[in-house]
């Protein structure tokens, strides 16, 4: 385990087990151990939401890809904002080529949500914790108010 936080690169892919054993509630617990965490593959159940992104005080900043490998999704707006809210520095979501044609299109909504968080909400500057620099922050309420 003390080797944990500095792991880069993180395959967790056992596409034989159905449904996948890993929720996301198990992958933030495994997510906080790696804080340098840069690439993640994994075999997720995101079918089955476990956990509330109002609730969690947790984001990891360091996360850029996800390989979602064979992963199943049904409510694609509710990953999204999971995504959006605790892994705000991802920049790509990787789908196998073998995925169903269904669960292909499910995910491509999900990175379109995800794009439409991005981009649509309030902004307010503010230093990024994704690379630095100073860049416009997406708000989901109106800071005004």
């Amino acid at each position: 385990m003390s080797s944990w936080p500095h792991i880069r690169t993180l395959e967790l892919a056992d596409t034989r087990v159905n449904p996948p054993a890993i929720t996301l509630r198990g992958l933030f617990a495994a997510l906080r151990l790696c804080p340098d965490l840069h690439t993640l593959q994994i075999y997720l159940d995101a079918v089955n939401i476990d956990i509330d992104p109002e609730a969690e005080l947790f984001q990891h900043t360091s996360l850029r890809e996800l390989d979602i490998c064979d992963s199943n999704v049904e409510d694609p707006k509710a990953v999204a904002y999971i995504i959006f809210s605790m892994l705000p520095c991802i920049s790509s979501i990787i789908s196998h080529r073998r995925l169903s044609s269904r669960r292909r299109l499910v995910w491509d909504e999900v990175k379109k949500e995800l794009d439409s968080l991005r981009s649509s909400v309030m902004v307010q500057q503010e230093k990024d914790l994704c690379s630095g620099y100073t860049r416009v922050r997406a708000l989901p309420w109106d800071a005004s108010a």
